[in-house]
């Protein structure tokens, strides 16, 4: 998996595909995306996210991680051989700001965890519209932070499709800097639970053209994207503090 420093969506251009815009819509009367995160929180482990200890292989790696009170105390990556390659404690983290000196470790230890980082307070979520992939209906919901206290990077921003009756996080979305900058769609597959915590892998789609991530769900339903990786995790073991 390449892990990239996000930006935000907002610098993309916009484009409008007529042909595929029936798959949104958007109504009044629909829940707010505070409280429609609120409920995927609760949907993939929520309590039992807050005070934990995961431990988690990913490609040639282990990874660590401990929460308390719902805060970081520890994120580590680990050889297979055990011996730690890099490490850091820390109080708090937010999906906009990776800590100095762990950008790869948080970002990895940051999606085995959706949404946890998503109930940061720092958070603001809006909905957008409605989507409807693959037959499922899915509220689409925007994820920025406040630049008080919503770290260097605060202005980056996340989408996120939330399954409009089991309220699952099924398809995410971000842009990103380097290279020349793009975008990533993913895909959930795989999903299951490990001492009430659900975990789910990806699959990690681009586009070759200058898209805006608010809109890739159009481009995934029109076929448009490209699979370049998946994100599987394996070996997941979870311990309640």
């Amino acid at each position: 998996m390449t892990l990239m420093k996000t930006i935000s969506v907002r610098s993309l251009t916009f484009l409008v595909i007529p042909a595929l815009l029936i798959a949104s819509s958007c109504g009044s009367s629909q829940p707010s995306g505070e409280e429609i995160m609120e409920r995927a929180f609760a949907r993939h482990g929520g309590e039992y996210l807050k005070n934990l200890e995961v431990d988690f292989k990913f490609r040639d790696h282990k990874y660590k991680a401990t929460l308390i009170d719902g805060e970081f105390t520890r994120q580590e990556r680990l050889g297979l051989d055990g011996n730690s390659t890099s490490e850091k404690s820390y109080l708090t983290t937010t999906m906009g700001s990776g800590p100095l000196g762990l950008p790869t470790v948080n970002s990895v230890i940051h999606f085995a965890l959706l949404p946890y980082n998503i109930n940061d307070s720092m958070a603001h979520k809006e909905l957008m519209c409605t989507s409807k992939i693959k037959g499922e209906t899915y509220y689409k919901v925007e994820v920025a932070f406040h630049s008080n206290g919503g770290g260097e990077d605060f202005e980056d921003v996340y989408i996120y499709w939330v399954h409009k009756e089991n309220f699952t996080i099924d398809y995410l979305a971000y842009g990103f800097y380097i290279n020349g900058g793009g975008v990533r769609f993913r895909e959930a597959y795989n999903q299951r639970e490990v001492n009430g915590v659900r975990f789910q892998d990806y699959i990690n789609y681009t586009i070759d053209t200058d898209f805006p991530a608010h809109e890739l769900d159009l481009a995934f339903i029109n076929g448009d994207l490209r699979e370049i990786s998946r994100i599987d995790l394996e070996d997941i073991e979870v311990v309640s503090k």
